[in-house]
């Protein structure tokens, strides 16, 4: 996982910012040399910083105007991965001179990736058979490539009453009460129903029911459950960490993974280009000075 630039703001706290003057305007605000993040010393990749501080401005006017506001869960989790890549707990990181600027970044950053799903879902981009055939015949795909996936709906208890049973242990009673639910079932009852009314897992609320799943990603007590049943068959109790499962699988598919990544890199191509043609429209009808000079 690559580290977020806004690290920088966190390691670098004793940096020597260069000297605070203006090098550009846009619309009516302004844009000091301490805004800019300059890797090289060359006037062009000064220029180019400056460039993308002025795009970073009309996006951050847009997001004003739009009332796009990043996600407090979102934040959260960015301040725990910021504080984590460098070694530091969140009260350590929270404590820190740099965290005002570390808060405001991370906002900034949300807020433009927020925006940026919001122009492209505005625009409905799509993909043509055309565009896909030849990404693929440029980049074919190999034998490795297709995917098994499968849905299970599973009951899924961790603990239970023992008030009425003191010579049992837990799992004694879990697999009692599963192997009566898996009996119930069947004779006909509905796993879904069943699973509504007793699992402890979040998935209750589907019926039990998950995602697609990539097989070859499940834990091996899952595995070796299923791969000896037919589908919609329900499972014999077993246990899994510390708790008990019962299982049943929905659905199976082959995925190709690689058109599928192929699709993916495509959109996010297409996307890329479109925003930035947007935000050229941002520029167009803005008022941009840029004093080079002082580059």
């Amino acid at each position: 996982m690559k580290k977020l630039p806004l690290l920088a703001l966190v390691i670098s706290l004793n940096v020597v910012a260069a000297p605070n003057s203006i090098v550009a305007i846009v619309n009516d605000e302004l844009i000091t040399y301490d805004a800019i993040t300059v890797k090289a010393n060359s006037k062009a990749a000064k220029l180019a910083a400056v460039n993308h501080q002025i795009d970073t401005v009309l996006q951050m006017d847009k997001v004003t105007q739009l009332g796009i506001k990043p996600n407090p869960l979102a934040i959260n989790n960015m301040l725990k991965r910021v504080a984590q890549q460098n070694s530091l707990s969140l009260k350590q990181l929270q404590a820190s001179s740099a965290f005002g600027r570390v808060m405001k970044d991370i906002k900034q950053k949300l807020s433009l990736n927020a925006l940026k799903e919001l122009i492209n879902s505005k625009a409905k981009l799509s993909l043509t058979q055309v565009e896909i055939d030849q990404a693929l015949t440029d980049n074919p795909a190999s034998e490795n490539d297709l995917v098994k996936q499968i849905r299970i709906a599973q009951i899924a208890i961790s603990s239970i009453d023992k008030t009425d049973s003191l010579l049992q242990s837990e799992d004694e009673l879990i697999k009692d009460f599963l192997t009566d639910l898996a009996n119930k079932i069947e004779q006909g009852e509905s796993f879904s129903a069943m699973a509504k009314l007793h699992s402890q897992d979040e998935s209750y609320k589907n019926g039990g029911e998950s995602g697609w799943l990539v097989s070859s990603r499940l834990p091996k007590e899952f595995t070796n459950v299923i791969d000896s049943l037919a589908l919609n068959e329900a499972s014999k109790p077993f246990k899994v960490g510390n708790g008990w499962r019962l299982i049943k699988v929905i659905e199976s598919r082959e995925v190709d993974q690689h058109l599928r990544n192929i699709k993916a890199a495509l959109m996010r191509q297409k996307e890329n280009v479109y925003f930035k043609s947007w935000i050229n429209k941002l520029r167009q009808d803005a008022y941009i000075e840029i004093f080079d000079h002082k580059l």
